[in-house]
């Protein structure tokens, strides 16, 4: 950073601002360095760390010391935040393998702001400004600002629920190589990382680079003994009716993972009222459990159509652990560099750049099919063995039956992401005065993401192929002419090694999409004095700013078709600007008075002009109050916004089927319960007369087409937050500071997507026809039969939060022991509502269930001696309920859930001020998952790796 050459002008105005004590002055004025400085949720530069909103530092010691090589680890471990997108939550999702975000508040990832020094970063995910934290080394952080409130009148859109500052080291030198390696008890979750670090700050100029490959394993359900020993619910055998104090579902005595009737892999049918598969060469034989446990029997229940092996020694049908997947793989290569060049004493260059490459990939099962109807199993088909075709003529079978059939020989479907970020920024600041400043950047992100599907079918061939028919020469040929002209080649799934290469050649393929993002951002701010009133210096800071961000996507034909096995993918394209400008001032009103030392007024106003949703504002108003030297006050009010991104506005239409009732039918009106009077009303308003009901044609054509597709016509959200709380740094407990913050939000039109039976309900169930969901439908202009439906976000939903953000340190001396420094954490939720639908009656209280628990804490006690650092820590999660609205006795026994706790403990020791040694043990008591049937495999709050051993050297030179 460069150095304020007007330094008593400096320290004179940070006596007017109360920021510092006059014993702090005085130890300023010795030293050369002191400069204003940027707290995160203000842009008015400001000496001393008194920030107007709540904030919480992590250094870049700390995340050392935590063990983790990747920031997104730790973030998700703060009690104020939970995982957005983590490997451990995305190993089944198609396009977001891998993705490392976190979200505030429980409140989404669209709602928490990162930044890097204070700037927008590239999000990842196209359509998605949410950013990939595995994009930013932790070589390369000086310390993490976490803001909890309503920035957007600072920031801009999305920092609803706070903001996440990362703060990057600026200069070095030297060189610093740095590798890391960590192997868990288990199998499956090894992890190694590997960095060189270096630079120069010699002259008028420095500079950083960084050069960080890391790379962790998947962790498969088999590798873990509590997934082996999994817990298994089942329909309860006791239980009679709805009203007899029994619960409808409990967990069974028997522990591990259940075993599908279905989906064998050469095919599971039923013939008599049993069931059989056909054997490896080709044969019918009855389905074998191999000795396995059959679920308690329970009309029309699942229970029928599972059992549990004997020893881990499963029979026939599909085995659930075969394709349970606890952690995707990544791997990611950064490289990062940053710049300054003093041009002279008052002006200031810099350049930073970022590449990332990440590369990770989802896996789950073979393709799955029920192939019912002209797909099943034809008793004729020349395909069979001979013994097969007695088989079905002995049990007179002489139409096609239906077939589950998992498509093992077509292997597991992969889906492949490689996403590489570019992003470079420009800037120039400095001082134009005694008093005034000024900092000015232009910056570029652009992100490739390519994902690659391995595994895969196209399903038409698959269905044309599996049936086959005798042509005049005798050959065994595919059935359907059309087929057989366009190349098929039967393919034989009546066994196992039965299936040709050609006919598997013919139906499997690979797939791709591509998709990119680009982000453009300029921005200018000027802070400075204004002026001087009895209290101090009006200090102030005016910003303009730039964006614009752009999104495509294009998928191969085979997607864009829907040819493919459960894989439909339309191209997307979309962009939107939008240009800012804010104004934020710190208003001195008292100062040196009986028990006000300090009292300041901070404000702001922030005006958006989107090219999508047009004109937003966001603003703050906040009080600073210090009592003394021991207490501190503070309370914040502002307005935040959010407005849509590329995703939820441009999303292409693509196809869906539903089922469809019709709730203007007048035998659903007859049963609609409380909300009878409100679609009766709507339904007569909207052209159905008494008595109406839909065309015999509509009622029995089965499922309804529909789309699902991105809505132009959504607005902002809108928060309305508040803080207040109190800084505590008692003069007689030298080392000791607690901080106590309230703070509540309450947003309104929140975005949301809906069912198509919803969307139809809601329309007619409402007040009025004048709601966001009568116009995703339409309707015959004379059967006013419903023609088409259109599953779209809209702003229909609601939240209000409440809780506390509770923070003590305690460091103090040991004399000749050493040094002894401890940090509590923790986050109580008090409040948790949300409506999704608008609907009166429709609030649902979340507070103290799984994702939202009453209390998050995260401990930390780091110890030091001369050469030698010990650090433990604990991550807490309180107790809580899986279903808080519509659970009852009735309905399961497993609603509660465990406490959660988990230790780590780690060391390092410098050999030499050149070479640092570290080790420990991560979840030091190797805590598992809480053993509840919905977490038990969950790796979202809980650690599934286990105990692990993680060892260190750093050397500098």
């Amino acid at each position: 950073m460069y150095k304020n050459n007007k330094l008593a002008i400096a320290v004179q105005i940070a006596l007017s601002l109360g920021l510092v004590s006059q014993a702090q002055a005085q130890e300023t004025q010795t030293d050369d360095k002191v400069e204003r400085i940027e707290v995160t949720g203000s842009k008015i530069k400001r000496i001393g760390e008194l920030s107007p909103t709540p904030v919480t530092v992590i250094s870049g010691d700390t995340i050392v010391d935590a063990g983790v090589t990747n920031v997104g680890e730790l973030l998700n471990d703060m009690p104020n935040a939970v995982t957005g997108l983590s490997p451990e939550t995305t190993n089944s999702t198609i396009f977001a393998s891998g993705l490392n975000n976190t979200a505030l508040r429980g409140l989404g990832t669209n709602r928490t702001l990162v930044l890097v020094n204070g700037r927008r970063f590239v999000g990842s995910n196209p359509g998605n400004s949410a950013v990939d934290l595995n994009n930013i080394p932790t070589a390369m952080i000086e310390r993490i600002e976490v803001s909890t409130g309503g920035a957007s009148a600072v920031y801009g859109s999305d920092a609803v629920a706070g903001v996440v500052n990362i703060i990057t080291k600026k200069s070095f030198n030297g060189f610093e190589v740095d590798a890391a390696t960590s192997r868990p008890s288990q199998s499956g979750g090894e992890e190694d990382f590997y960095s060189l670090t270096f630079g120069n700050s010699e002259g008028k100029s420095d500079f950083i680079a960084n050069l960080t490959y890391s790379e962790q394993s998947q962790i498969r359900g088999s590798q873990r003994d509590f997934v082996r020993d999994g817990l298994i619910t089942i329909d309860n055998p006791a239980n009679k009716t709805g009203t007899d104090s029994i619960p409808g579902r409990i967990v069974w005595e028997k522990t591990g993972n259940p075993i599908l009737i279905n989906y064998g892999k050469t095919g599971t049918f039923a013939v008599g009222g049993k069931n059989y598969v056909f054997a490896n060469d080709g044969s019918v034989r009855p389905f074998d459990m191999n000795g396995g446990t059959a679920y308690p029997f329970v009309t029309g229940s699942a229970n029928n159509s599972r059992y549990l092996s004997a020893d881990g020694a499963p029979g026939d049908g599909y085995n659930t652990l075969d394709h349970t997947y606890l952690r995707t793989p990544l791997e990611r290569l950064n490289l990062n560099m940053n710049y300054g060049y003093q041009i002279n004493d008052d002006h200031r260059f810099t350049f930073e750049s970022t590449y990332s490459n990440t590369k990770a990939f989802g896996e789950s099962s073979p393709a799955f099919f029920v192939l019912s109807s002209a797909n099943g199993i034809d008793p004729l088909n020349p395909m069979l063995t001979d013994s097969a075709r007695k088989f079905f003529a002995d049990n007179k079978v002489t139409s096609q039956i239906q077939n589950t059939y998992l498509a093992d020989i077509f292997g597991n479907r992969k889906y492949d992401q490689n996403r590489t970020l570019a992003r470079a920024a420009i800037g120039l600041e400095g001082v134009l005065t005694d008093t005034w400043g000024y900092e000015a950047y232009a910056q570029k992100g652009h992100v490739d993401a390519n994902s690659k599907w391995f595994g895969e079918m196209l399903e038409d061939r698959f269905y044309a192929a599996i049936q086959a028919t005798r042509d005049t020469n005798g050959n065994i040929v595919c059935k359907d002419v059309t087929a057989r002209a366009q190349g098929c080649v039967p393919l034989n799934i009546y066994g196992s090694g039965m299936a040709s290469q050609s006919a598997l050649d013919w139906i499997r393929t690979d797939a791709m999409r591509d998709a990119t993002l680009d982000q453009d951002v300029a921005g200018f701010t000027l802070t400075g004095d204004i002026y001087e009133l009895p209290a101090g210096i009006v200090g102030s800071a005016f910003s303009v700013e730039y964006r614009k961000e752009r999104s495509s996507s294009l998928p191969d034909p085979a997607m864009r078709s829907g040819a493919l096995f459960n894989n439909q993918s339309s191209p997307l394209s979309g962009e939107f600007s939008v240009r800012e400008a804010s104004a934020e001032f710190s208003i001195p009103l008292l100062a040196d008075l009986a028990y006000v030392k300090d009292l300041t007024l901070e404000t702001a106003v922030r005006a958006m002009d989107y090219s999508t949703t047009g004109s937003e504002n966001a603003w703050k108003i906040s009080l600073n109050y210090t009592i003394n030297d021991d207490l501190k006050l503070r309370l914040n009010r502002s307005k935040s916004v959010r407005a849509p991104n590329i995703g939820e506005l441009y999303n292409p239409p693509g196809q869906t089927f539903s089922t469809l009732v019709d709730p203007c039918q007048q035998l659903r009106i007859d049963s609609a319960g409380v909300y009878k009077a409100n679609v009766e009303k709507n339904c007569r308003a909207d052209g159905m007369p008494q008595g109406w009901s839909p065309t015999p044609a509509w009622v029995n054509g089965g499922n309804k087409p529909g789309f699902i597709i991105g809505n132009t016509d959504l607005n902002s959200e809108r928060a309305y937050d508040i803080t207040a709380g109190f800084i505590y740094t008692p003069s007689y407990l030298d080392g000791f500071s607690l901080t106590v913050d309230y703070w509540s939000f309450k947003i309104a039109d929140m975005i949301e997507s809906h069912t198509a039976q919803n969307v139809v309900n809601f329309c007619y169930q409402l007040d009025s026809l004048d709601n966001p969901y009568c116009s995703l439908f339409t309707r015959d202009t004379v059967t006013r039969d419903i023609t088409n439906y259109f599953v779209k976000p809209v702003n229909s939903a609601s939240a209000e939060l409440a809780g506390y953000d509770i923070e003590t340190n305690y460091k103090f001396d040991l004399g000749n022991y050493g040094n002894l420094d401890l940090r509590l954490i923790a986050t109580y939720t008090d409040k948790w509502n949300q409506n999704t639908t608008g609907r009166a009656g429709d609030d649902r209280k979340y507070a103290g269930s799984y994702d939202t628990f009453r209390w998050k804490g995260r401990f930390n006690a780091n110890y030091s001696y001369d050469d030698l650092s010990l650090a433990l820590g604990a991550t807490y999660i309180h107790s809580s309920v899986w279903d808080r609205n519509a659970w009852t006795a009735e309905v399961n026994n497993y609603n509660d859930i465990a406490s959660y706790i988990a230790w780590d403990l780690t060391g390092k020791y410098n050999l030499t001020p050149e070479l640092q040694l570290r080790a420990g043990v991560l979840n030091l008591a190797d805590r598992q998952p809480v053993r509840n049937p919905n977490t038990y495999n969950s790796g979202e709050h809980y650690d599934i790796l286990g105990r692990r051993l993680t060892v260190g050297v750093n050397y500098k030179f």
